[in-house]
């Protein structure tokens, strides 16, 4: 039983990749509290952070090359698997993947100590975002792991009787979790102009879910631009359908007191990211 609970919590923290902001907080990021396992890079003398290019816009566009981690552990009062997701959404235009994908888990898990002691790490993956503007709150504070900076930007809440009826999650295994709604705590307001090309899977019930982030990790060829055209190489479940269509009004999307500042999200077998949407 133990050996399985793990292997379940190991595949949820890797399938979950939904950057969503945290509650809101200063427009200058500040670094968390550092203990002896962090190995933080030293500032220059005019006191900038190496490898970080802040920028200056963050207010209204985040739209850059996101990289994220996830770090989870039980809390056995609830019996619930809390999934903390660190991104780098806000704190750099772009993401430096090459460096991300050079991290190795145990760095991000000695590193991540500074602020939480995790039970797991998983690397959540390099996206880049497809909404017009990204008005959730910048990120704060930060902590560094290797050259980048992360800050914890959403939350996700697993019951324990729900991972154990979860039969699908197999270790190594992704795309047995694909297309699963997953519900995030967070502050986000994402907004897609009129006119802008919009591409979204429909469930069998009928929701609907906005792409928001798109991946080249498993379709190595994909872009921005063809992406009206990934729906056949989808290896989707019976009922769904991808399509792709021009948006005659604004888009938003947000969290709100009157949702409880939650959102459902999922990814596709390319792990695309998607936003449950109801307009």
């Amino acid at each position: 039983m133990k050996k399985r609970l793990r292997a379940v919590l190991t595949l949820c923290l890797a399938c979950l990749a939904a950057p969503v902001a945290a509650q809101p907080g200063n427009a200058t990021p500040n670094p968390a509290t550092t203990d002896k396992t962090t190995a933080a890079s030293a500032p220059d003398r005019e006191g900038r952070i190496p490898n970080a290019k802040i920028s200056q816009n963050l207010a209204q566009r985040r739209i850059g090359l996101v990289c994220s981690i996830f770090a989870g552990k039980f809390d056995w009062w609830t019996l619930t698997l809390r999934i903390k997701q660190y991104s780098t959404m806000g704190l750099t235009e772009n993401c430096d993947e090459q460096h991300y994908d050079s991290l190795t888990l145990a760095s991000m898990e000695a590193q991540l100590r500074a602020v939480q002691q995790p039970l797991f790490v998983v690397r959540g993956g390099a996206h880049r975002y497809l909404m017009d503007v990204n008005l959730a709150t910048l990120p704060n504070p930060f902590v560094r792991i290797g050259e980048l900076m992360f800050s914890a930007v959403g939350e996700v809440r697993i019951g324990l009787v729900d991972l154990i009826r979860a039969e699908n999650y197999i270790p190594d295994n992704l795309i047995a979790s694909n297309y699963r709604p997953f519900t995030m705590h967070g502050n986000i307001q994402y907004i897609w102009n009129i006119g802008k090309p919009i591409h979204r899977l429909v469930a069998p019930n009928g929701d609907r879910y906005i792409m928001y982030g798109y991946t080249t990790r498993v379709i190595k060829q994909l872009t921005q631009a063809n992406l009206a055209e990934m729906g056949p190489l989808l290896n989707k479940p019976e009922g769904w359908k991808y399509e792709s269509f021009l948006l005659d009004k604004t888009l938003t999307i947000k969290t709100t007191p009157s949702n409880r500042f939650k959102v459902d999200f999922l990814f596709d077998d390319a792990n695309n990211l998607y936003i449950k949407h109801d307009d």
